[in-house]
C-alpha cells in the first residue's frame, strides 16, 4: 500500500489523475487511496472533482456511487 508521500509525488508529476489511476499506480486498494486522498483534501492540498452530468447521468456535484475513473483528484500545491 502506498503513503501519503507515494500519492502525493504520484500526483506532482501528474496533477490531475482519477481514483482508478491512483490506485493502479500505487499498487493500492482504491478505498485505501480515497482515506488518503481526504487527508490532502483536508489539509487543502487536493481538490476532488466530480463528474460531468453526462459522464454518469447525475448532477455533476456529488462523488458518492461514481466509479473510481469517474474521481478527479487535483493537486493544488503545497
Amino acid at each position: 500500500m502506498a503513503s501519503l508521500t507515494e500519492l502525493r509525488d504520484i500526483l506532482r508529476q501528474n496533477p490531475r489523475a482519477s481514483l482508478l489511476s491512483l490506485s493502479l499506480q500505487s499498487h493500492s486498494e482504491p478505498g485505501a487511496v480515497e482515506a488518503m486522498m481526504r487527508i490532502w483534501e483536508n489539509k487543502g492540498r487536493v481538490k476532488r472533482t466530480a463528474p460531468s452530468p453526462s459522464a454518469c447521468g447525475g448532477c455533476g456535484g456529488c462523488v458518492v456511487g461514481c466509479s473510481p475513473s469517474q474521481i478527479i483528484f487535483e493537486w493544488l500545491g503545497d
